[in-house]
């Protein structure tokens, strides 16, 4: 029998398995053999897949999830697509008063993100400018 295909033994030894084992990508596992394709530490609880490998939850973000174009940290949990890309909802902010946009709403103006008084706000400035003869910015 090819040991590599058979399910019955452990999918990181290859050995029998004991009392204790655990069941995951099709495959049972010695409880400490079960290990994240990146870190090599065992997986204790949460894991995710990908191209057949298991990742602990920190290491599947950090090698597939996107980075916030605010802070250049990896996106865990919620994010906002705004712009074409992804952000944290703390790290999307007014391009005036640099306060967070609520609900991911904003108005652009010189394709830069404006909550709505400071919308108004910079295009009141604007029609002012132009209006003084100056060259639109």
């Amino acid at each position: 029998m090819d040991r590599s295909i058979d399910r019955r033994l452990c999918g990181h030894c290859h050995q029998s398995i004991g009392d204790e084992a655990l069941v995951a990508l099709n495959r049972l596992w010695h409880p400490d053999h079960f290990t994240c394709s990146s870190c090599k530490r065992p997986i204790k609880q949460t894991f995710q897949a990908a191209d057949n490998h298991a990742y602990c939850v920190q290491c599947f973000a950090q090698k597939y999830n996107p980075k916030c174009a605010g802070c250049m940290e990896t996106l865990v949990d919620t994010c906002l697509l705004a712009l074409d890309r992804h952000w944290h909802p703390r790290c999307f902010t007014c391009s005036s008063c640099n306060r967070p946009l609520p609900n991911g709403e904003f108005y652009l103006v010189d394709d830069k993100p404006y909550d709505l008084d400071c919308h108004w706000a910079k295009r009141l400035e604007k029609r002012e400018h132009i209006e003084r003869g100056g060259a639109e910015k």
